[in-house]
């Protein structure tokens, strides 16, 4: 088989090798993957970006993928050949609880466990979810972090109610995942963006209102107008040093900052604690989900026929192509891989 391999740091040392493909053990599924997301996640690890120690020479990089079902491994059951299925993002996050260290550990294309970006991978039989019939390969690969990380913010404090006024911050994948499941909800959705062009393509997804921040840059205030002094349940914050003020503020008493990304280049965020205290805020971060989660998910993928946007498929052999745009975050939606027909 044919998988993209690190070398260190950097995407030049990111080289297509010709591996012997794995068999499945006991427990595990052999998958022929069809096509794989490409991540701003994959392009930091790819880099090296995640700090001391995050080398990963030797290991196939990709977190979120679609595949069908090549072999069993010995006692497998509940999946047949040719079955189209997603590897979950957090392999062993199959029970309600997981612990820190398994999380690094299972975690899919990370530094101790192989990713998407190869023609065939193992995964665990027990942390598998069979893909809705009506997407394609490229959407369904938008759902094992992309997709799963927008369900669970969306459900990181209580369940959205119809009526509920959420935010969105700009067009990647993971927010416009987040706008349709808010819709499906009853909620009505707030999209910023410093794109005008873009915010007309959220409207006619069916986003409610939209702001330009580059025009508004307090645009905590045009949420509040929106919503006649009501504030937003939920903020989708993408990690920015910059919008977390903005992001709270927007918020009604009682409301959920939920964090889904690392976008700024410091690790750490400025937060009002006045604001938090006096207001009740809950601010809480989120990042892929449970085996249960992505099964709920996948369920309503399909009852609402959501299809995930996908701006860009690039071939195969051009992946460290479609990671240099990563940082750039120009797409609209995500960027896929295919990787077969």
């Amino acid at each position: 088989m044919r998988a993209w391999v690190s070398h260190g740091a950097g995407l030049e040392r990111l080289k297509l090798e010709t591996r012997e493909t794995p068999r499945p053990g006991p427990g595990q599924v052999l998958l022929r993957l069809r096509a794989a997301s490409v991540a701003l996640r994959d392009h930091k690890m790819a880099l090296g970006a995640y700090g001391a120690g995050a080398d990963a020479s030797g290991r196939v990089l990709g977190g979120e993928g679609v595949g069908e079902v090549a072999a069993l491994g010995p006692g497998v059951s509940g999946w047949v050949i040719g079955q189209r299925v997603s590897p979950l993002f957090i392999q062993g996050y199959t029970a309600e609880r997981i612990a820190a260290q398994a999380i690094a550990a299972t975690s899919l294309g990370g530094l101790q466990r192989d990713g998407c970006f190869a023609e065939f991978m193992l995964a665990d039989a027990a942390a598998l979810v069979e893909v809705p019939n009506h997407l394609s390969d490229a959407q369904a690969a938008a759902l094992p972090f992309a997709g799963l990380t927008a369900w669970c913010a969306l459900r990181s404090q209580r369940a959205l109610r119809p009526g509920d006024w959420v935010v969105t911050q700009g067009s990647n994948g993971l927010m416009l995942l987040a706008l349709q499941f808010a819709l499906a909800a009853g909620a009505r959705v707030i999209v910023t963006s410093k794109n005008d062009d873009k915010l007309a393509r959220a409207q006619a997804l069916g986003a409610t209102r939209l702001i330009n921040y580059q025009s508004r840059p307090d645009w905590a205030a045009a949420v509040h107008d929106i919503t006649q002094g009501e504030g937003a349940a939920l903020v989708l914050d993408p990690g920015g040093a910059q919008t977390i003020a903005q992001s709270l503020a927007a918020l009604q008493p009682g409301g959920t900052c939920c964090v889904v990304g690392a976008l700024g280049a410091s690790p750490e965020l400025g937060i009002s604690l006045p604001l938090l205290l006096g207001h009740q805020l809950s601010v809480v971060g989120c990042n892929g989900g449970s085996l249960a989660a992505h099964r709920a998910m996948a369920a309503e993928v399909a009852r609402a026929c959501i299809e995930p946007v996908v701006e860009a498929v690039w071939p195969f052999e051009q992946l460290p192509e479609a990671l240099a745009g990563a940082p750039k975050a120009e797409q609209f939606g995500k960027v896929a891989l295919q990787i077969a027909e």
